[in-house]
């Protein structure tokens, strides 16, 4: 990476903090912790396509192919962050396996049940195995919204996001410098 790029990269991910650090200080009283899991599928997510690839990935549901577990903690009333880790032991196919963590700027509606939201970020994928989609730790970007529904300290949660990820080269999915992949996640909530 170019010296310019990485003072770019490097701009981006302090301003990210500090938007984080801001918004958790000006809301530690509204927390969430999601544990959540979910399947993934390459393509690209847009506001056409993500009723058809929700309801398709969840029709072709295989369990021997589950695609990712993890747990998010997300702040704020209205506007806030989120942060989230994450496992694929079957990252886009059978053959690779992936970590993603990733930080979000978060905006919900402030509704007393249900609460839907939208979250825009950044983060980090690496990923490994004997597949075309192991292609080791690269930046990020993630984009999509979903819904909480919550009725006392339990409730639910169901997402669908968007991921790309810049600047790789993966033989057998496009000829760009890019991957993109849709998560669909259902999860329970805990509120604090």
């Amino acid at each position: 990476m170019t010296t310019s790029g990485s003072s770019f990269m490097s701009r981006v991910a302090l301003a990210i903090l500090a938007l984080g650090l801001i918004s958790v200080s000006a809301s530690a009283e509204d927390l969430d912790l999601t544990v959540f899991g979910g399947l993934q599928h390459a393509g690209k997510l847009t506001f056409e396509s993500a009723p058809g690839n929700a309801t398709n990935l969840i029709r072709n549901f295989d369990p021997k192919t589950f695609g990712v577990f993890g747990a998010r903690v997300s702040h704020g009333k209205v506007i806030g962050g989120e942060h989230s880790f994450e496992y694929a032991p079957n990252f886009i196919d059978s053959e690779s396996k992936a970590v993603l963590y990733h930080s979000n700027f978060l905006v919900q509606a402030p509704l007393p049940v249900v609460k839907p939201y939208g979250t825009a970020g950044i983060g980090v994928v690496h990923s490994w195995g004997d597949s075309l989609s192991s292609f080791g730790t690269k930046f990020a970007f993630n984009y999509g919204g979903g819904v909480k529904v919550i009725t006392g300290p339990v409730g639910v949660n169901m997402d669908v996001r968007g991921y790309a990820v810049p600047k790789i080269r993966v033989a057998g999915f496009s000829n760009s410098d890019r991957m993109d992949f849709i998560q669909v996640t259902a999860g329970v909530v805990f509120h604090f």
